[in-house]
């Protein structure tokens, strides 16, 4: 039995005509972007950062050209807070999309332009005082955000905001305590997610049937000797130590990690703990996920914490290895200092990402550092080379290059809170610290992502790296300081030889855009104007895609598919 969710479309969320190009996508050849785990789904796009390697990208196409979204060109299935996780899978032919929408997991696919629900499965949730709303209310909430938002009323927003059952002003944190930020999908299309200090596990009833219903397998609290909730305190803005990344080795175990410095070997069916890591830094914490691949015979795990990358290796058994006959290892990187905004502490702000599959190529592991202008540092991520030198000055032989990001002159802080997206060699980064700082009402991240290129400038500023096998090296190709994100993870688009992200151009404030740039100039390839509702605000999410390039992931009020060709044409 299924449940047809109506697609909403209310004129109130469309915008102005905007200049156009016409719409294409370009022929490209099929990049490796992380070999196939055995143990996850067979998909394009089985976990947050879309596969192992953490790449946030893509082989499908997603049309060029100019546009405005129009009613009848976007659908959306409201949320109950702040969802990131959309995942998909083809079941029997189908492509089937699984969407944590906050506090329940949505199994959906689209016919006909409707998203049809499969099958909900509602989490029990432990936050004080939360009520849930249904979807119209979920899109009012939206429609009263608008208006405070053009009328430039924070004070009303944030009055707004906290009057709501459903702790509208910490959605964002509430995912971490009780909801879903890092989780897969398995092979078997199971949803395994975690938050605070729980694990659980979604399964479906009949994997081999598109249509199946799904049931609760599994939910684990995990012990409280992981968790150090004052060295979290000491060393980042937040109140408290959870878990955070999540990942699977390609040898078949659950891979957590907390934001105290622990890394957890779990059974990925019975989400019993194996073994545990623990980092040796007093103030050492991890502030992102990690990367997975089958070097050291399906056990590496490529995890940086706010000091050091390292290499872990997960040996046949489930334990950790760190040591370097085992193949495990360390190495610093430069940390920088804590800001007063969008980052959470020092160091980097970026999962590790994978780079170079393909024969001949360089194998490195990829993160932005801590550095006031931060630099995209390229590691070694398996055994380095014979006769390798490093280059002077760096701060570990295991790093190849090291190159500064520095899109506009003027900008004194140029950092990142968001992973590299990488394809075939490039490397595409964002700036997240706004050109000017000043005090906000509240530090929620939800109210203060709503605000950024709205009623402040965003931060602006973007760069196109590509790396040189020959001479082990970055090659600056463009960047641009007219153009900004506030806060999603970027994607790119290899089909169409662009990379993608939500945001804002520096000369309009609260008039948003799905923003495509063109991997070798940087010019302009595909623009979505969706104005001034939030409904488009990515809000922290990873930019994705369907199997046929339609945008789709999960935005401030709900997951968000956007069809090009149903939209209108700027020319």
């Amino acid at each position: 039995m299924t449940r047809q969710t109506t697609a909403i479309r209310a004129a109130a969320f469309c915008a102005s005509l905007i200049g156009a190009a016409a719409p294409t996508t370009l022929a490209a050849k099929e990049v490796i972007l992380s070999p196939p785990n055995p143990y996850l789904a067979q998909s394009y796009n089985n976990q947050t950062h879309w596969n192992d390697a953490a790449s946030d990208s893509t082989n499908i196409a997603v049309p060029r050209g100019s546009y405005e979204v129009t009613p009848q060109s976007f659908l959306i299935v409201p949320n109950e807070g702040v969802g990131l996780p959309h995942y998909s899978d083809r079941v029997g032919g189908t492509e089937i999309h699984w969407y944590w929408a906050g506090h329940s997991l949505r199994k959906l696919k689209v016919d006909d332009f409707k998203f049809v629900e499969i099958d909900r499965l509602d989490m029990r949730t432990a936050l004080p005082n939360y009520q849930p709303v249904t979807a119209e209310q979920r899109l009012e909430q939206a429609t009263a955000a608008q208006k405070f938002l053009d009328d430039r009323d924070e004070q009303g927003l944030l009055a707004y905001m906290k009057a709501q059952p459903n702790r509208m002003l910490t959605a964002t944190s509430d995912q971490a305590i009780d909801g879903s930020i890092y989780s897969l999908l398995t092979r078997d299309d199971a949803f395994i997610g975690a938050n605070a200090r729980k694990v659980f596990r979604i399964e479906q009833v009949e994997p081999e049937n598109a249509m199946s219903r799904m049931k609760l397998a599994r939910e684990v609290t995990l012990p409280p000797s992981l968790f150090d909730n004052d060295k979290v305190k000491a060393a980042t803005r937040l109140g408290g130590d959870s878990l955070f990344g999540m990942g699977m080795s390609f040898n078949g175990y659950l891979v957590v990690n907390t934001l105290g410095g622990k890394v957890v070997t779990l059974n990925r069916e019975s989400l019993e703990v194996i073994d545990v890591y623990s980092v040796e830094g007093r103030d050492e914490v991890f502030l992102n996920s990690f990367a997975t691949s089958e070097e050291a015979d399906g056990g590496a795990v490529y995890v940086a914490s706010n000091q050091n990358m390292y290499r872990l290796v997960v040996d046949k058994a489930g334990k950790i290895r760190a040591d370097e006959a085992s193949g495990g290892g360390k190495a610093a990187y430069e940390r920088g200092r804590r800001f007063n905004s969008v980052k959470i502490a020092d160091g980097t702000g970026s999962t590790p990402t994978l780079m170079g599959f393909g024969p001949g190529e360089d194998k490195l592991v990829v993160i932005t550092d801590g550095a006031e202008k931060m630099h995209l540092v390229a590691m070694w991520r398996d055994k380095i080379p014979d006769g390798w030198r490093a280059k002077p000055g760096v701060p570990s032989s295991r790093i190849v290059d090291m190159s500064e990001v520095n899109p506009d002159a003027e900008l004194g802080s140029v950092q990142s809170e968001q992973s590299v997206s990488v394809f075939d060699g490039y490397a595409f980064v964002v700036n997240n610290i706004p050109t000017k700082e000043e005090p906000f009402l509240a530090h929620d991240g939800y109210y203060v992502n709503m605000l950024n290129g709205a009623t402040r400038p965003p931060a602006r500023g973007v760069a196109m790296l590509k790396w040189d096998s020959r001479r082990h090296a970055w090659n600056t190709l463009w960047t641009r300081n007219d153009v900004g994100s506030v806060s999603v993870v970027p994607m790119i688009s290899g089909g169409s030889r662009m990379a993608i992200f939500d945001g804002y151009y520096a000369d309009r404030l609260n008039d948003r855009y799905q923003i495509g740039l063109d991997l070798e100039t940087g010019k302009t390839a595909l623009q979505i104007r969706t104005g001034s509702s939030p409904l488009f605000n990515g809000m922290y999410a990873p930019v994705k895609c369907d199997s046929e390039g339609r945008l789709l992931y999960g935005m401030a009020f709900g997951l968000v598919l956007m069809d090009t060709s149903r939209m209108k044409r700027s020319d």
